[in-house]
């Protein structure tokens, strides 16, 4: 079968035997396959121009790596172009030889545009449409060690369609360890910054040898935050002390805080303590509102009633069990909040042992958890997603943020959800209308989970949630893996 792909191999005179395995695969795949060897510091858009320059091929890629194209590759392709004939970039999933032979699949999400801008997660074989790739200019030689990444990233602008094929057609026999060396940091700086300039602004706090990326939006303006936080407001023995999570929460928001255009709406139960309630009003001074709550407790229920009565044009839900711990949190989740078509954002939680609690929904096989359950702090994940900003279905309503106008278009939580699942039917409800919802490393807080009320599922919940959305907890788009912890 003869495809009208171009596939550019891109060697050294000194490593060209290294290629033949590459340069096979592809062959027996049906690819138009040439390849440049470079000598010296040639650049790679030079050899690259040279070679797709005779080219009639409606599809181009360009390989570096040393790995090769499975057996299925040039049909699953092949198919894969047939059915989706819009298609102007195609990435795949990865694969390394494991033990025995076995073939470890890296899987990736689909397209990402947030995420993209973090790390170069397409890998080692994409495909852009021939006329996109001379429409964005092909291969830029002002960016060396870098051509590929800044390639996809602005062919990611001009694409109408970018695909992902979700099996692992292209194969290395181990992780590749080499990092990016100093002219092409430099030059994936230089990338990044161009493309966060061209997607509505952004900065580049530090690029990484490892191709993970610390780069952030910026925040638009000065909008008002209204920390809405339900609480019981009363003190108890926690840990052999005696404290009040309601007012340790509102202690670390205060002191650690760099944003400063906000308010703390307070829905606090009758019972509330006087003594939590002066203490509230010394440490957050003007910025306080509290409201009263006589009914019995239903989280949901709470947070909407604290809404109602806020004044923010962005609305951080918060539970009263957390502690802030990175001073750019507001920052982090409302530049993300800020994004055109954007639903949500949400942050990443710990338990107090240092454990992950919350990097993101993730809903896979019927069953709906939190991304990062149980792994270690210093875990980066799989691909590196801990690490990285990113596209997310959805994210735990005790640190979500949302355009206030939103939050009350979807009706806010739903009442019928009292303790659990609420947060899973709001993210249901914001993504059903199109909006998209995204998730940070860069918000980081403590999350003393279920410390302040009872934590049981009931079967209503259940029966709720599921009879709304069982359809689609299924969702392995943004996080294609398995649950970290099955759930309870």
């Amino acid at each position: 079968m003869s495809l009208s792909i171009t596939v550019v191999v891109v060697t050294t005179s000194t490593a060209l035997h290294a290629a033949d395995k590459l340069i096979a695969s592809a062959t027996a795949a049906g690819f138009d396959v040439r390849v440049v060897a470079r000598t010296g510091d040639d650049p790679i858009a030079d050899v690259v121009k040279v070679a797709i320059a005779a080219s009639s091929s409606e599809y181009v890629s360009i390989i570096e790596s040393d790995g090769w194209l499975s057996g299925e590759a040039g049909a699953v392709i092949g198919g894969f172009l047939a059915s989706h004939p819009g298609a102007d970039i195609v990435y795949t999933d990865e694969g390394t030889v494991g033990r025995r032979g076995r073939i470890d699949v890296i899987a990736k999400p689909i397209f990402s545009p947030e995420r993209l801008r973090c790390q170069f997660y397409w890998g080692d074989i994409v495909l852009y449409r021939r006329s996109l790739f001379d429409e964005v200019g092909g291969v830029d030689a002002s960016v060396p060690g870098a051509e590929l990444y800044d390639l996809a990233l602005r062919a990611s602008i001009a694409a109408r369609s970018v695909e992902h094929i979700a099996k692992p057609l292209f194969i290395r026999s181990v992780q590749s360890d080499s990092g990016l060396g100093g002219i092409a940091l430099e030059s994936t700086r230089r990338a990044l910054e161009r493309h966060l300039a061209s997607t509505g602004g952004g900065v580049v706090r530090a690029v990484g040898a490892d191709g993970v990326h610390d780069t952030r939006r910026l925040v638009q303006g000065e909008p008002l935050i209204s920390i809405v936080i339900p609480s019981r407001g009363i003190y108890s023995e926690i840990d052999g002390e005696r404290r009040c999570y309601v007012v340790d929460a509102a202690r670390s928001i205060m002191d650690l805080s760099t944003y400063q255009n906000f308010e703390i709406t307070l829905v606090l139960d009758s019972v509330a303590e006087s003594e939590v309630i002066s203490e509230l009003m010394a440490i957050v001074g003007q910025k306080l509102r509290i409201v009263e709550w006589t009914k019995p407790f239903n989280f949901s229920e709470k947070i909407n009633h604290g809404v109602l009565h806020s004044r923010g044009e962005f609305v951080l839900l918060l539970n009263d069990d957390v502690q802030i711990l990175e001073p750019e949190w507001l920052e982090s989740l409302l530049a993300l909040a800020q994004r055109p078509g954007a639903g949500m954002s949400g942050g990443m939680l710990y338990y107090k042992d240092d454990t992950i609690q919350h990097a993101g929904h993730g809903y896979y096989d019927g069953d709906a958890s939190h991304i990062g359950l149980d792994a270690p702090r210093t875990d980066p994940g799989p691909l590196n997603g801990y690490r990285v900003e990113r596209e997310v279905s959805g994210v735990t309503a005790a640190c979500a943020m949302m355009p206030k106008a939103l939050f009350i278009e979807v009706g806010g939580l739903s009442n019928l959800l009292p303790g659990n699942f609420n947060d899973v039917d709001l993210c249901m409800k914001v993504t059903w209308l199109g909006h998209d919802i995204y998730w940070t490393p860069h918000a980081e807080l403590y999350h003393f989970e279920s410390k302040t009320r009872d934590a049981s599922v009931h079967a209503f919940e259940v029966d709720v949630a599921w009879g709304r959305w069982g359809f689609r907890m299924h969702d392995p788009r943004y996080w294609p893996y398995p649950h970290n912890r099955p759930p309870a």
